[in-house]
């Protein structure tokens, strides 16, 4: 049964409507789901009865589901790599960003099932790094054609460090368990042949193939490009929604603007794009 699709925002999102968690989620549905979100970039669904199981279902579709490389814990021991984000344990991710840019591969697709929702606040935002890339002008594409940039975790903790944490241990530790790639500024997206930027302004610490001044110059118009609000769209949640993106061409930013409690299961799969097996758009 075909499911409804509801476009919701200029560039990027969309909501599904007509998922049956009443039991496993056949070929045809996931597939549904999969064309829907390499089209607009973020879909949400009600998933209040969707299982741990379910989740996995879905999430393994895309590739396989990542062990957590940061400290958040997996909610048992048949599901680790389900990993619970709350904060009242402190896990929040208020800064644009994509995840774990530091790595050689990246997670392809994040899965957020929201478990316990405040009334207020607490929405999630996302900017379409593809919708960015194309409205800069010819010459500047040009420009960033070849260039890479390295990203490094220790740059997350470098800013807190720089904000009067003190973090000074954390730069050091995570410089030398080698933490840092580097990423092509431009990459292009597998199934959907769009181009789109790759930094962010919490893991990348400089552009390569310029000198200093110019490689600074350039990240930042490009970060300050990217904040243009024609490219962003936010989901409202509502408790038991199931929030997945497309990590390759999306950034996030969890809003922060809410009293209570904020509890969500997440999934981020990271095996390269390439093992997806389902709708490829022309």
């Amino acid at each position: 049964m075909p499911l409804t699709i509801t476009k919701l925002g200029g560039q990027l999102g969309a909501r599904i409507d007509g998922v049956d968690f009443s039991g496993p989620l056949s070929n045809n549905v996931i597939q549904q789901i999969a064309g829907a979100l390499y089209e607009h970039q973020v879909v949400s669904m009600p998933a209040g009865d969707m299982s741990p199981e379910q989740h996995a279902q879905l999430a393994h579709h895309f590739g396989q589901p990542e062990h957590n490389a940061t400290d958040q814990f997996g909610i048992d021991e048949q599901y680790p790599f389900i990993t619970v984000i709350d904060s009242d344990k402190g896990d929040r991710a208020d800064a644009w960003h994509a995840d774990e840019t530091f790595l050689q591969h990246p997670p392809v697709v994040n899965l957020l099932h929201g478990k316990v929702i405040p009334e207020f606040g607490g929405a999630t935002a996302f900017r379409s790094t593809a919708a960015a890339y194309e409205a800069l002008s010819d010459k500047m594409k040009q420009l960033l054609e070849g260039l890479t940039a390295i990203h490094d975790y220790g740059h997350l903790y470098e800013q807190g460090w720089r904000a009067g944490f003190p973090l000074a241990e954390l730069v050091g530790d995570a410089l030398q368990k080698g933490l840092l790639h580097s990423h092509p500024v431009v990459k292009t997206h597998p199934f959907t042949g769009r181009r789109w930027l790759t930094i962010n302004s919490v893991y990348t610490r400089f552009i390569e193939g310029l000198n200093p001044l110019e490689a600074e110059a350039v990240l930042q118009l490009l970060l300050r490009h990217m904040e243009k609000p024609e490219f962003e769209f936010r989901h409202y949640w509502q408790e038991g929604d199931l929030l997945i993106w497309d990590q390759q061409a999306v950034q996030h930013y969890a809003m922060t603007d809410y009293e209570g409690r904020r509890v969500v299961h997440r999934i981020a799969v990271l095996t390269s794009a390439e093992t997806y097996t389902g709708v490829k758009l022309a």
